[in-house]
C-alpha cells in the first residue's frame, strides 16, 4: 500500500518559490492500479520521485507497505519498481538483455540471478525475440516495454510508472494496458498519464492534481457523475476563456463539450454522458476558477 498525507514540495527557481506538490494526501491500497492525473507540471512526477525516494518532501508524510520513504529509503527501493519515461535511463550501444543483466546486477542480483530475470521478463513483454539487438535500435514500444522489465527485476511489490504508454501506437499501448492488467493482480501499482481511455481503462481511483493541488479524486466513474451530462455546442466565436472546452473546428466553427449546466451561446447539437476527459477539464477549470476568485482551491472528493 501507498499512503500520501498532506505532502509539500517546493522548488526555488531563481528568486522565486514555486509549490511543486500542495498538501497532497491519497492512498493506493494493495493489489490496486491507481492514476494520477493533470497538466504539465501539475505535480506528477514530483510526487512520483518522492515516494521512489528520489527527493525528500518538505513535509507531509509517504509510506509504502510501512516504510517511511524518508525515515526508511533502503526498505522501500527494496519494495519498489520504478518505470520512468526517459529514453536516456538505458545505455544505447547495449541489447535490450545486457542493459537488463547490467540494472539487475545493480539491484543487488547475481549474473546469473540476472540473466534469469531478464529472460523471463523480455519473454513476459515480448522483446525475448530482439534481446540481442542494441537498444538504440528500439522502437518507442520496446523500450517502454524494455523500461517495465527493468522495473521488474526484483519482483517489487509495488510499481511506479511515468507516463508508461508515452509515444506508443494504439496497437502497442493496448497490449501494454492489457500486460499492466496483469500484474495488477499481484502488485500494488501508481501511475501518471495524460491519455484519459488509459486511465478509464486501468484505474481504480484516479487522483487529478492542479497546480500542485489535489483538486477532485474518486473513481472514473465517480468523476464523470459529478459533471454529468454534456452539452455539444457549435459556435462560431467562443470566448477565450472557453476555448479548453473546443474538441475540433469546422470550417469557420468550433465544436465545444461543455457541462449541461453552463451557458455557452452557439447551437446545441447534441447531449452526451461526460468522458473522464470531460470530467478532467471541467474539474480543473472549476478549480482554477475559484482560485483566481479566492486564492484558494476546492477539493472534489467521492
Amino acid at each position: 500500500m501507498i499512503s500520501v498525507e498532506s505532502l509539500s514540495k517546493t522548488f526555488v527557481v531563481g528568486n522565486k518559490i514555486i509549490p511543486a506538490v500542495d498538501d497532497v494526501t491519497f492512498k493506493v491500497e494493495r493489489g490496486q492500479i491507481q492514476a494520477i492525473v493533470g497538466h504539465n507540471g501539475a505535480g506528477k512526477t514530483t510526487v512520483l520521485k518522492i515516494i521512489s525516494t528520489l527527493i525528500v518532501p518538505d513535509s507531509g508524510t509517504v509510506s509504502v507497505n510501512g516504510f517511511d520513504v524518508v525515515k526508511n529509503p533502503k526498505e522501500v527501493r527494496k519494495i519498489l519498481g520504478v518505470m520512468t519515461v526517459s529514453e536516456r535511463a538505458f545505455y544505447y550501444r547495449l541489447s535490450g538483455l545486457e542493459n537488463l543483466v547490467f540494472f539487475g546486477t545493480i539491484r543487488g542480483l547475481s549474473v546469473f540471478q540476472a540473466k534469469l530475470a531478464a529472460k523471463e521478463l523480455m519473454e513476459l513483454v515480448g522483446l525475448w525475440e530482439w534481446r540481442d539487438v542494441a537498444y538504440m535500435k528500439y522502437s518507442t514500444g520496446m523500450a517502454r516495454k524494455l523500461a517495465l522489465a527493468r522495473a521488474l527485476l526484483t519482483d517489487p511489490q509495488v510499481i511506479l510508472m511515468d507516463e508508461p504508454t508515452l509515444g506508443m501506437d494504439p496497437i502497442s499501448s493496448r497490449e501494454f494496458r492489457r500486460l499492466v492488467q496483469t500484474l495488477s493482480k499481484e502488485k500494488t501499482i501508481l501511475l501518471t498519464s495524460h491519455n484519459m481511455v488509459e486511465v478509464e481503462d486501468l484505474a481504480k481511483g484516479v487522483v487529478i492534481l492542479n497546480r500542485g493541488k489535489v483538486v477532485a479524486k474518486g473513481s472514473s466513474d465517480e468523476l464523470k457523475r459529478a459533471v454529468g451530462l454534456i452539452k455539444v455546442i457549435k459556435a462560431k466565436s467562443p470566448a477565450p476563456d472557453l476555448r479548453k472546452y473546443v474538441v475540433a473546428s469546422l470550417g469557420d466553427y468550433f465544436l465545444l463539450r461543455v457541462p449541461h449546466q453552463m451557458e455557452v451561446e452557439g447551437e446545441e447539437i447534441g447531449r452526451e454522458q461526460a468522458t473522464l476527459e470531460d470530467a478532467f477539464v471541467y474539474l480543473t477549470d472549476e478549480w482554477d476558477s475559484y482560485r483566481d476568485r479566492r486564492r484558494g482551491g476546492r477539493k472534489w472528493a467521492f
